[in-house]
């Protein structure tokens, strides 16, 4: 059994976000470029655009990614962030990298960088789906799609769960950070209602680090986003994945 995270944990409300992608006032139009060196990635994480990024930067020598994503699929997002970790490419954020792009892509990065006004945000992963019971939230929504009794969407959707756990979980293990990351804010003392927002130093602590952030990033005006996301300052005396 791995030792509890000892927090103390100091939510600071700055705007509102209400529900996932759909905050963002102006979303980025799926898209990828190349400039020199760098790729822009830009849209909702997905296979299909993933393709198209794997197809522009094949044979290409490219040092950097420049993302701006809201999120999206989590085996796209995995992938994506196998390849950023495994070409040693830094990464810089110069709006916002939401959900799984910052659970999986920002993390990946050799050196990382965001830019003014820019954000990074996190608000659970498929682990925490587990850990808290969540994952049973989708049952119903099978049992609709399928037309499957509920002992068999249950049994679906568990293994469906448990599938991408462990490939979060190898994921992570190969790029030598906690997913703790990913959810941390979103159980007590925390309790962030959606969305939140770390100190470079507060990332560090789970692996996160060479991140370089704006003067004041603590206090980033996020209001653009819609009403409601937290800034969360945690005290540690140890910063280990909980036991489960």
């Amino acid at each position: 059994m791995e030792k509890e995270v000892n927090i103390s944990c100091y939510i600071f409300r700055i705007a509102v976000l209400l529900v996932a992608m759909l905050w963002i006032v102006n979303p980025a139009i799926a898209d990828i470029s190349l400039a020199g060196s760098s790729v822009y990635y830009s849209g909702p994480i997905s296979a299909e655009l993933n393709n198209r990024f794997f197809e522009a930067v094949q044979g290409k020598a490219v040092q950097r990614l420049i993302i701006t994503s809201s999120g999206g699929e989590v085996e796209a997002g995995i992938a994506l962030g196998q390849w950023v970790f495994d070409h040693s490419i830094n990464i810089e954020v110069p709006e916002y990298c939401m959900s799984s792009c910052a659970n999986y892509v920002f993390p990946a990065g050799h050196h990382k960088i965001i830019g003014a006004g820019a954000i990074v945000a996190w608000h659970g992963n498929y682990n925490h789906l587990k850990q808290t019971g969540l994952w049973q939230d989708d049952i119903a929504g099978r049992m609709t799609r399928y037309d499957e009794d509920a002992t068999t969407a249950r049994m679906h959707v568990r293994e469906e769960v448990e599938r991408l756990v462990r490939m979060e979980r190898d994921f992570f293990k190969r790029i030598g950070v906690n997913e703790y990351l990913c959810w941390i804010g979103k159980v007590p003392p925390c309790n962030a209602p959606n969305y939140y927002f770390l100190s470079r130093q507060d990332m560090a602590r789970f692996g996160v680090t060479h991140v370089q952030t704006p003067p004041g990033y603590i206090n980033t005006d996020v209001s653009e986003f819609g009403d409601h996301i937290i800034y969360i300052n945690l005290r540690w005396s140890e910063c280990e994945t909980p036991g489960y």
